[in-house]
């Protein structure tokens, strides 16, 4: 424990009370560079129209090129989003 202090005339400690503590200033928190965030999302935009554009010239039955090629541009677009957002609100 800690040693109490004995105030000299008898005074007493004064009571903190909520109005009396200071309160805490809520951090700025900014995004990461602009710059870089702007560029993820343009990017997972991108990717995203060109994944659906090839979908379009997608053979139904899956046997073309455009049937492998136009997932994997979805999939990357959308996992793109993530840091996207967490470049967004980082510190």
């Amino acid at each position: 424990m800690a040693k109490k202090q004995r105030r000299q005339d008898g005074e007493k400690a004064p009571k903190l009370s909520r109005e009396t503590l200071p309160r805490p200033v809520p951090e700025q928190r900014e995004g990461g560079s602009p710059l870089k965030v702007r560029l993820l999302w343009i990017s997972a935009f991108i990717l995203i129209f060109f994944g659906y554009f090839f979908l379009t010239k997608a053979d139904p039955g899956g046997r073309n090129g455009w049937s492998a090629l136009s997932p994997v541009f979805l999939l990357a677009g959308y996992l793109l989003i993530i840091p996207a957002i967490s470049a967004t609100y980082r510190d």
